[in-house]
């Protein structure tokens, strides 16, 4: 059975496996990301994860999953770059192949990657239009149907659903916007309005374990319920979606606020019915995972 390297390159952590035809992971390697450390500190730390996946066997390709604007056919990060330092204008299929030579390599946009993984053995097998939240150290977002598969814009900025805007002139993002989504429901946005409320800093994990017993952080994760779950309204209204799963890192707290953020859309919805509102199944392996089945579709 053929072998693949999947990489999932996350702001906080890179992720990789190596992977069969039937999805299964066979092995795994992580790194921090080293995100603050520039371009060169970031491709070397994906080359030490492929090279320990990589090491005593054969792989027929290599996925990549990165944040930012990907343009799929040249391998590269355009002008946003998410969460990592100086990402932008990455040529990284380029560098990859510097030191992986002969090995075919495809780099997709990270929300896109998890997508594909849950259309392919997740909670979006069988349907037949979803829309695919990642909420991590930002907010990803990819738009599938059926008909006409992953959904890139003609500029390879289609479906940046943490960059939409959802407070006007609300907190700098990353990308230079002002209020971006991505500000208010990413497992960074807890921190933040936690450290408006109080002065102090506090991991997301914390705050969300601390709901039921600290006053501020039951502040800080009411809001973020309720900036989501208008989110998810808004989502629905445009895209009247089969449905609409959630994945990303902050999926891991979801007893802390998931029923109340699915009770926040349906209260508030005009008309909520006809959308599932579903979580990711492979949760932090789905980024690799669904790189993998990129580099399996591309071989």
């Amino acid at each position: 059975m053929k072998k693949v390297i999947g990489i999932d390159l996350g702001g906080t952590s890179i992720y990789g496996g190596l992977i069969n035809e039937k999805g299964e992971v066979l092995k795994k390697a992580s790194q921090v990301t080293g995100s603050q450390g520039g371009r060169t500190v970031v491709i070397n730390k994906i080359m030490e994860v492929i090279k320990e996946l990589i090491e005593g066997g054969k792989v027929e390709a290599i996925g990549l999953g990165s944040p930012g604007f990907i343009d799929v056919k040249k391998g590269e990060v355009l002008t946003i770059g998410g969460n990592i330092k100086g990402w932008a204008g990455t040529k990284i299929r380029e560098e990859l192949s510097k030191e992986f030579r002969g090995i075919p390599i495809f780099v997709e946009n990270d929300a896109n990657v998890a997508a594909v993984c849950e259309e392919w053995l997740g909670a979006g097998k069988g349907l037949d239009s979803f829309i695919m939240l990642t909420l991590g150290t930002g907010v990803g977002g990819a738009i599938f149907s059926k008909k006409s598969g992953i959904w890139y814009g003609k500029n390879y900025q289609g479906a940046e659903l943490g960059h939409t805007i959802l407070y006007p002139n609300g907190r700098l993002c990353t990308c230079g916007q002002k209020g971006c989504v991505e500000q208010y429901i990413s497992g960074n946005a807890v921190e933040k309005t936690y450290l408006e409320l109080t002065g102090e800093r506090l991991e997301g994990k914390d705050i969300f374990k601390n709901y039921e017993t600290d006053k501020n952080c039951k502040k800080a994760i009411d809001k973020f319920v309720a900036d989501l779950g208008t989110y998810l309204i808004s989502i629905k209204n445009i895209f009247d979606p089969e449905g609409i799963i959630i994945g990303g890192g902050v999926i891991n707290s979801k007893e802390f606020w998931w029923e109340k953020a699915i009770d926040y859309y349906y209260h508030n919805c005009n008309n909520p019915k006809g959308t599932e509102i579903l979580p990711a199944k492979y949760l932090n392996d789905a980024g690799m995972i669904g790189a993998a089945k990129v580099a399996f579709d591309n071989i």
